[in-house]
């Protein structure tokens, strides 16, 4: 998945997973709670997958992508 907003700073990479960390919102100017990739990544770790997150190209300002990996079930 990937969106046309502003990207994920160089300096917010490492720290958008942690729980009540929020960057301002560049349309609104507000911050959110900060729980929502936190919630996604400790989900995808109970189910031994994992979650990455970063923008579409090596610039800022390019938008963010994310991508979920989950283990397919062996039946």
């Amino acid at each position: 998945m990937h969106d046309q907003g502003p990207g994920i700073p160089g300096y917010a990479q490492d720290k958008v997973f942690e729980k009540f960390y929020s960057l301002v919102r560049p349309h609104s100017k507000k911050k959110s709670t900060g729980l929502g990739l936190s919630f996604v990544k400790e989900i995808a770790s109970m189910h031994r997958g994992k979650v990455e997150l970063g923008n579409r190209a090596e610039k800022e300002g390019s938008g963010a992508s994310a991508v979920l990996w989950l283990p397919r079930a062996i039946s």
